[in-house]
């Protein structure tokens, strides 16, 4: 077992030790109840938590459409923790908890009265953008499967170069196309795509910056994108792949 792989068990642990999520461990059991613990429906849940890479989603535009879409994002949280619950082996059910435990804060936040104006003034930025985000939620799926075939060594590294590709891919259309909306790079691209993961990137991926001396060192899978004119162009349609990064994850922290 690498260091950086030591050191990241060691952090979700302490995480979890202390969080309110540690229910009582039991192992995934796939074969003994098909339709609760199928990861396709778990998948689906967690696209809807995250939002971008969901290519139906619907964005509310006012204080009433909210209160759906709030419902909608409970139950998914709900679901995947219900999967994790009854369906993952302690480490894979922590693994989890890791991406949800910022994911479940995002949503807590956005929708509460002050969080959905919040949301609510940065409606127009989100409409324009979300296309683009979606593009760079689609890179980090396909490139975290493709990473979870490396070596054991070469994973966590990989992974972590990754999410911060994906953190500069989503921030770079929200700086070019709300120009008139000052707070929105920290609102879209802090608050809500870098909240998502924000335990894995603060604690578990400190010092794997893109740009930065490690990230160099590694040759990244483009995700099936193109960078053209700092915008990703799909130029390979991967079918057989998860829908949220939650699936590849597992893989890439608990494969031997």
């Amino acid at each position: 077992m690498t260091t950086t792989t030591k050191i990241f068990y060691f952090l979700f642990l302490t995480i979890f030790i202390t969080s309110s999520w540690t229910a009582t461990s039991r192992s995934r059991s796939l074969s003994s109840s098909k339709a609760k613990c199928d990861i396709k429906t778990m998948d689906k849940c967690a696209v809807t938590v995250m939002v971008f890479g969901r290519r139906d989603v619907y964005l509310p535009v006012n204080n009433k459409e909210m209160v759906p879409h709030c419902k909608e994002e409970f139950d998914a949280e709900k679901c995947v923790k219900d999967y994790a619950r009854k369906c993952l082996k302690p480490l894979q059910k922590q693994l989890i908890g890791v991406i949800m435990l910022g994911a479940s804060q995002v949503i807590k936040q956005r929708c509460t009265p002050s969080g959905t104006q919040e949301y609510l003034s940065h409606y127009k930025c989100i409409k324009k953008t979300i296309p683009e985000l979606h593009n760079c939620m689609d890179q980090l799926v396909v490139s975290l499967e493709e990473i979870s075939k490396r070596s054991v060594e070469q994973r966590i590294p990989s992974a972590c170069c990754s999410f911060s590709r994906y953190i500069s891919c989503s921030t770079r259309p929200v700086r070019q196309m709300c120009k008139d909306d000052p707070t929105a790079e920290n609102y879209i691209a802090v608050k809500m795509i870098k909240g998502y993961a924000s335990e894995v990137l603060d604690l578990a991926c400190q010092g794997f910056d893109l740009g930065g001396e490690k990230c160099n060192k590694l040759s990244l899978p483009d995700g099936g994108f193109n960078e053209v004119n700092a915008s990703l162009q799909q130029y390979r349609n991967v079918t057989d792949r998860s829908f949220s990064l939650l699936p590849p994850f597992i893989d890439i922290f608990t494969q031997q």
